[in-house]
């Protein structure tokens, strides 16, 4: 277990032994609040898992420590499959084992707050009105942790359709359904050990995370509009300069002189580098910080895949240059892209002068809380 990740949760260690990073949340589970225009319906309570047959379904039930997937179970005074009907057949999937915390729903509020407030998708409803009130009961929850249990709520196996589903009967279940937004919603889930007793029955850590692009800082609406600034200019006076990228090619030449190597690829061929923004070029020029917006100091030089997972928050650096990986990604991924997660390898991005922009990219952009990574 050297080589597994570690993460912090109230001060407590734990060894990620296992994830699933990518349930999206689809609109039939979204709670009807929260619907696209183009769906009709109440949403159900049961979340898709994929199916429980085939290598998908091995995979479930390697996860998640059960093999009974399409048990038969009905509780006759609900109408439906409940907690206690699975617990009575034997269709329990995990009890009290998994958690959703408080400090990931203020997360992934603020991450979606341009959303609630500025939809670039197209709701039923003006999901607005409702922002308010749901952060206030995610901020009354009393504890961080929220344990629940969930159950087997998939197809029969006598349907033969095979389809996967979880579901839980605690009210957190009811409240992360109001509060996720659809299409650009996913969940996460963390299989965990104390890194204190690995031989402890593991815990699941329910995450509800946000899409990179619709992300308050970078989402679409986060920026004026040159029809907006233009009336910002006649009612304030002061010019601001729309969000073309002008001097972008200076910008890139002078990123990839003074960092002419990707420090993961070590590629030095120009054609195959992008000149990635530290601190992001929208916030710059949101801020009126043109300047900063093309400081080759804010840029570094990565090879594509690697300029993704720095522009989308799932890696980071300390300002001395250490890589630090979060905990969005799989072990299945990470070793792929030929990265050790735990190694805090120095890398050759030549930090120096860079700690204002570095600071901003872990605080901001990076995916993770720093201080929950051990």
């Amino acid at each position: 277990m050297e080589n597994l990740q570690k993460i912090k949760i109230d001060g407590k260690e734990y060894l990620i032994i296992d994830s699933i990073q990518d349930f999206r949340a689809e609109d039939s589970f979204i709670h009807r609040k929260n619907k696209l225009a183009q769906f009709k319906g109440n949403g159900e309570s049961k979340k898709h898992v994929g199916t429980y047959k085939g290598e998908k379904g091995d995979r479930m039930s390697n996860f998640f420590d059960y093999a009974s997937w399409g048990l038969e179970h009905y509780d006759p005074n609900k109408k439906r499959k409940t907690f206690n009907s699975a617990k009575e057949k034997g269709a329990l999937i995990s009890e009290n084992r998994c958690f959703f915390s408080k400090a990931n729903f203020q997360k992934y509020l603020n991450d979606a707050k341009t959303e609630y407030f500025s939809q670039e998708q197209h709701y039923h409803n003006n999901i607005s009105e409702y922002y308010n009130e749901r952060l206030e009961e995610v901020n009354n929850l009393e504890t961080n942790q929220i344990f629940f249990s969930i159950y087997d709520a998939s197809d029969n196996l006598s349907q033969k359709q095979n389809r996967g589903y979880v579901r839980s009967d605690n009210s957190i279940w009811k409240l992360w359904r109001e509060l996720i937004l659809p299409s650009i919603s996913y969940l996460s889930i963390l299989k965990l050990v104390p890194v204190e007793n690995k031989n402890a029955e593991p815990l699941f850590y329910f995450r509800i995370l946000l899409d990179y692009q619709f992300r308050s800082f970078v989402h679409p609406k986060s920026l004026g509009t040159e029809k907006e600034l233009e009336k910002e200019k006649i009612e304030t006076g002061i010019i601001k300069k729309p969000t073309h990228r002008k001097g972008a090619e200076k910008y890139r030449r002078e990123v990839i002189n003074y960092m002419p190597q990707c420090p993961f690829t070590k590629i030095t061929d120009e054609r195959l580098l992008i000149a990635s923004h530290i601190k992001p070029y929208s916030i710059c020029i949101k801020n009126n910080e043109n300047d900063q917006a093309l400081d080759y100091l804010n840029g570094l030089a990565l090879s594509p895949t690697y300029d993704k997972l720095f522009d989308q928050g799932y890696i980071t650096f300390t300002d001395s240059g250490e890589l630090v990986c979060g905990t969005q990604l799989s072990s299945y991924t990470w070793e792929k892209l030929s990265i050790n997660p735990n190694a805090k390898n120095k890398m050759r991005i030549f930090p120096k002068e860079r700690e204002l922009y570095l600071d901003y990219h872990r605080n901001h952009v990076f995916q993770d809380d720093i201080n929950d990574l051990v």
